[in-house]
């Protein structure tokens, strides 16, 4: 009974403890970064703590609010090229864009984001990432076959998939959730493996 709950409490307060953990350390990482910019530039006199995070957050806004503008868009766009022409920074940069994509939505993709993927006996949940090949190199793709975004368990990475729309089964199931179950090996919930229903029967 006390191994029983000890385990239990550690497995609930583990998630809450990394969550955290990480947000600290993101914290940290950009006050010390931009906070320590503001002071070496412009001074300590109106500087507080938490103003180097406020600084990103309004920057962000405010870069969401100008690229809006039909001048900035182009800019931005000639940026892009720029940034396309560089050797390294063309791929990374690229597959930061592509990977993004995936949270901001497209509403030209007609299959459902999240789905299963079908090979052999077995079932792979997968995110679909694009359904059209005609920008791509000829031999990439073809009509009838879509890209499928694999991602793995307990691990930051993934590969990707050509396969035959006929592979496929869509599912009803938001792209967080979909990562979710898939990052965590589709391990159920600590909700329902904590209730009193699934307790053994002695």
């Amino acid at each position: 009974m006390i191994k029983r709950a000890f385990v239990r409490g550690l497995l609930a307060l583990t998630p809450v403890a990394i969550t955290f953990a990480v947000l600290i350390w993101l914290y940290n990482l950009i006050e010390n970064f931009v906070g320590g910019l503001y002071k070496r530039y412009i001074g300590e006199q109106y500087y507080f703590e938490g103003l180097g995070v406020l600084i990103v957050f309004a920057l962000i806004f405010l870069v969401g609010i100008i690229i809006n503008n039909w001048l900035m868009r182009k800019i931005y766009s000639g940026f892009e090229k720029l940034l396309d022409k560089l050797p390294f920074v063309k791929t990374l940069y690229r597959s930061v864009v592509d990977l993004m994509s995936l949270f901001k939505g497209n509403s030209q993709m007609k299959e459902s984001r999240v789905v299963m993927v079908l090979y052999q006996n077995s079932k792979v949940l997968g995110l679909v990432s694009r359904d059209s090949f005609e920008d791509l190199p000829k031999g990439v793709g073809q009509e009838g076959e879509v890209a499928v975004y694999i991602p793995m368990s307990y691990q930051i990475g993934g590969f990707t998939v050509i396969v035959p729309k006929s592979m496929i089964q869509p599912i009803d199931m938001g792209i967080e959730e979909g990562l979710r179950f898939a990052v965590t090996a589709a391990m159920p919930g600590q909700a329902k493996e904590g209730s009193a229903e699934d307790e053994p029967k002695k």
